[in-house]
């Protein structure tokens, strides 16, 4: 019992350290400093395992990898393709519904930190004239912008919970995009439900009366999907590359001088955007969170809890749900939440696909349902919203993809 108190209060550290607005990277550094002492690590094995966690490779992967992701989305925002994925989208023979739910999960296709505030003024504008409640626009904004958490390989969480469980991403990609399409499905039918919006001829006519060259509607789509794609492209085509098996460490390095050369990017602008602070931020919580998880190895921790955990007799299905959902309400950050849970996971249960792909689920709900997540706090903001009112709307369809995700679960199982 006493190694689940004392990871509890490792926990309550770092809760109480992002409440001080602390940098995520470098709470998980003190963090991981104060687990090994709570264990019982001497200071100096304590500091050669953090330092060997810096030069892991999977670390220094993990770092070159976000640090591409960051300079694709540089690249894309700075020469107007983000700005013209979004005009393309809206040009296309959308409904309302349809339109305002594309918009944050189009976006979304770029994993940022807190892109929701990015999504939001565009979702503001397109339901400008509707009747949607500041509650309904910040519920579709928040929902939407997450639909590719799970299947999209440029996000963080999904390639660290990849590497830590030992799945290949592929493999890990193909067995988690139904969750996407279930998540699009209910959020649709939860949010839009008796709502009542234009039709689609009217959406139609709304966003091509103001044609001035007498364009037929079949061109002027044809050319609003040819944009889109288009301008999509550097997304798609990773998707593409790390589902054909090639490592996305490669798929992102391709993809990203591509862009780079297409575009005639400078440089000297890719060293700018490689310099801004926010690359160092990346780097400090990839490495903070990889120390966490040596620690947790180093100091045995993982070896007493689990221990700790057989011996109370908890079913090893609902620790796979609740530790990883209990850790992404606490922290806010799906890449924290899976650094955090999955070590201690992988060292109670086998690493199979179906349970992995049940915690990683969990952590993610987790996340979306906790009060700290920036992305809901900046949404609310901007739209005004009730903070309450907000967030109860997200209970029950959040409570469904987890039955529905146990349920993939037991299928996988079966074979």
């Amino acid at each position: 019992m006493l190694p689940l108190i004392k990871i509890s209060l490792v926990f309550l550290l770092i809760i109480t350290l992002l409440r001080q607005k602390l940098h995520t990277g470098l709470v998980m550094l003190v963090s991981t400093c104060a687990l090994g002492l709570i264990f019982n690590m001497q200071p100096l094995p304590l500091l050669n395992s953090v330092v060997k966690s810096l030069i892991d490779p999977l670390t220094v992967m993990l770092i070159i990898v976000l640090t591409l992701i960051m300079v694709m989305e540089s690249v894309m925002r700075q020469t107007g393709m983000l700005d013209a994925m979004t005009r393309s989208l809206t040009e296309l023979p959308l409904n309302q519904n349809l339109l305002v739910a594309a918009i944050p999960a189009i976006i979304g296709l770029l994993p940022s930190a807190g892109g929701a505030r990015f999504s939001a003024p565009l979702v503001a504008q397109a339901t400008i004239y509707s009747e949607y409640s500041t509650e309904d626009k910040v519920l579709i904004n928040y929902w939407f912008r997450h639909i590719w958490e799970y299947s999209l390989p440029l996000y963080p969480g999904l390639i660290l919970a990849a590497h830590i469980s030992g799945i290949a991403l592929n493999k890990l990609i193909f067995y988690q995009w139904p969750i996407s399409l279930l998540w699009a499905i209910i959020g649709y039918v939860f949010i839009f439900k008796l709502k009542i919006r234009k039709n689609k001829e009217d959406y139609y006519v709304a966003s091509t009366c103001n044609q001035e060259d007498g364009t037929s509607k079949s061109v002027f789509l044809k050319v609003s999907l040819r944009n889109l794609l288009y301008n999509t492209w550097p997304l798609w085509s990773s998707v593409v590359l790390v589902l054909a098996n090639i490592p996305i460490i490669w798929a992102l390095t391709i993809v990203s001088i591509a862009l780079i050369v297409e575009k005639r990017y400078q440089p000297i602008s890719v060293w700018l955007a490689l310099k801004e602070p926010i690359t160092l931020k990346i780097a400090l919580l990839i490495w903070g969170t990889m120390a966490f998880k040596e620690i947790l190895k180093s100091s045995e921790a993982v070896t007493q809890i689990s221990n700790s955990i057989a011996d109370l007799g908890i079913p090893l299905v609902l620790i796979v749900v609740i530790l990883p959902m209990i850790t992404g309400i606490l922290t806010g950050l799906v890449q924290v939440c899976i650094g955090i849970s999955f070590p201690l996971l992988i060292s109670i249960i086998e690493p199979s696909v179906g349970f992995v792909m049940l915690a990683y689920v969990s952590g993610v709900i987790g996340v979306m349902m906790s009060p700290i997540h920036l992305c809901f706090i900046l949404t609310v903001e901007y739209f005004g919203s009730n903070f309450i009112k907000s967030y109860k709307p997200l209970l029950l369809p959040s409570g469904l993809i987890i039955i529905f995700t146990f349920g993939i679960y037991k299928v996988i199982n079966l074979y």
